[in-house]
């Protein structure tokens, strides 16, 4: 009878130190999914808060097609000629396919301090926006890991 009990009282502390450590190891995931999601929502605001600056000190103007090239099956090498404040300039851009061939007029966004410099969108909205969504699919990202984590763990009844 005295070993039933002893060996009660062991599968019990068993149990316990098993649930401690369930408890240790998921507090410990916790604290490092709250850093990594920290850490991924302060680079998606660094990562905004730049394209937000590279894209306030720019402008929109009106350009000239001069030459279109495919530089692969996704993009094509466009380049442009646009005048700023009576001076012209000549820039490429690497875009997406679409149509669009010499002497065609587009709105392109150049920067004010660098005009040879064209951006790769002319939304500043659309630019912020993609960081922010890349952010929020990366902090999806860290939450399911966490779970999958958790659930991958071996239950405190097993």
């Amino acid at each position: 009878m005295k070993d039933m009990k002893d060996l009660k009282k062991l599968k019990e502390k068993e149990f316990a130190e098993k649930a401690d450590r369930s408890k240790n190891t998921i507090s410990l995931l916790r604290k490092h999914a709250f850093v990594l999601a920290v850490i991924v929502a302060a680079f998606m605001l660094f990562h905004a808060q730049k394209d937000y600056n590279n894209y306030a000190g720019s402008q929109l103007v009106m350009a000239e097609v001069i030459n279109v090239e495919g530089a692969d099956n996704k993009n094509i090498n466009v380049v442009y000629r646009y005048n700023i404040a009576g001076k012209e300039y000549e820039s490429d851009k690497i875009q997406y396919l679409e149509k669009i061939k010499k002497g065609d007029k587009k709105g392109i966004r150049v920067k004010k301090n660098n005009p040879e410099v064209i951006l790769k969108y002319n939304d500043i909205n659309y630019a912020v926006l993609c960081d922010v969504l890349i952010g929020l699919c990366l902090e999806l990202a860290v939450l399911w890991m966490y779970k999958m984590t958790i659930y991958m763990l071996p239950s405190v009844e097993e």
